[in-house]
């Protein structure tokens, strides 16, 4: 069980080596009693300014300032005119009575202001630091759970998004009467199952995400008769890798969308994934239709990785989208 925590036992070996200072210099004038009650009423007094600097006077300087600053002043001579009291009449060798070079009694008065001031000083400045180390963790905890809350919402919109697409082909299919139809919609339960079971988590493995791309491609293979020029090659090496789910199939969705690949046998689009224990890499490329040309970047599935990207990977990842001639490119590098 844990009795005191670092922060009091450090509080507790400064004030002690502050009576232990005080005790090793009066004692080369005083007997060793007689330094001892010195060297602790200093202790107690310096640890009264402080106690009461920080648990009055600090919280009344983050209120209201102006208050502070008079607050404060009044504070500090009214110590120094306790403590000069006390030296005067109850400590009877102290130095406004036993002062071998006879100074007057105000300049004990303002050797008690400018110690007072000293120790009120260097509290206050020790309790600011505080109060910044605490606002500065405080306002982290507020960004990283607006990054959560950020990230949650962002991964809500891939359901939505994905089943719209989804069903829009099993329309396409049944409208068509296509004899895909029915191993069309056993192709979707299977690619639920991912989005609502492995998606739900932060981090799903690269070879599941793999799987759910093969899947999508034989999903989108089934829109047409003829069989659509789909490449995914990947090249995976690097033991067990986990990325963010979902990260790639807003690209797969652009390009499908914007080649027609359902319509044009001449249409491509070809798929790259290659992973080693740094990074991973991922490119896209996909022939696009003459009144088909999406503008970079564009689209709610896009917007939706970048903002994911930054959250997950900030200053991880490389994101370039370009289009070369009538070939639409995306290349994401992420450093794993």
């Amino acid at each position: 069980m844990k009795i005191f925590s670092s922060k009091t036992l450090l509080q507790v070996l400064v004030w002690l080596f502050i009576f232990v200072f005080f005790f090793s210099v009066i004692s080369q004038h005083r007997d060793t009693l007689e330094s001892f009650y010195m060297s602790l009423y200093i202790t107690v007094s310096f640890y009264l300014v402080h106690w009461v600097t920080a648990k009055f006077l600090f919280p009344i300087y983050l209120k209201d300032r102006k208050l502070y600053l008079y607050v404060s002043i009044v504070t500090i001579l009214l110590f120094s005119a306790v403590f000069f009291s006390i030296e005067y009449f109850l400590l009877p060798d102290s130095p406004p009575n036993n002062d071998p070079e006879k100074q007057s009694h105000l300049f004990h008065i303002i050797r008690n202001i400018i110690t007072s001031a000293m120790v009120f000083f260097v509290t206050v400045s020790f309790e600011l630091m505080e109060h910044t180390k605490k606002l500065t963790e405080s306002e982290k905890m507020l960004t990283e759970e607006k990054l959560q809350t950020e990230l949650k919402l962002l991964k809500a919109q891939i359901n939505p998004h994905f089943i719209f697409n989804a069903l829009n082909n099993i329309y396409s299919l049944t409208y068509m009467k296509s004899s895909n139809a029915p191993e069309s919609v056993l192709k979707l339960s299977e690619m639920l199952r991912y989005v609502f079971y492995d998606c739900s988590k932060d981090r799903v493995s690269l070879s599941a995400e793999i799987s759910y791309i093969e899947n999508y491609n034989a999903f989108q293979q089934m829109k047409s008769e003829f069989s659509q020029n789909i490449c995914f090659a990947t090249d995976i090496t690097g033991g067990n890798i986990e990325i963010a789910p979902m990260l790639f199939i807003p690209f797969i969705e652009n390009a499908f969308k914007y080649s027609r690949i359902e319509e044009n046998e001449n249409a491509f689009v070809r798929m790259e994934m290659n992973s080693n224990a740094e990074g991973l890499k991922f490119r896209i490329e996909n022939s696009v239709a003459t009144k088909n040309k999406p503008s970079s970047g564009s689209g709610m599935g896009i917007c939706n990785v970048k903002q994911r990207l930054d959250i997950i990977y900030p200053g991880q990842y490389d994101l370039n989208i370009e289009e070369e001639k009538d070939v639409f490119v995306v290349e994401l590098k992420l450093t794993l």
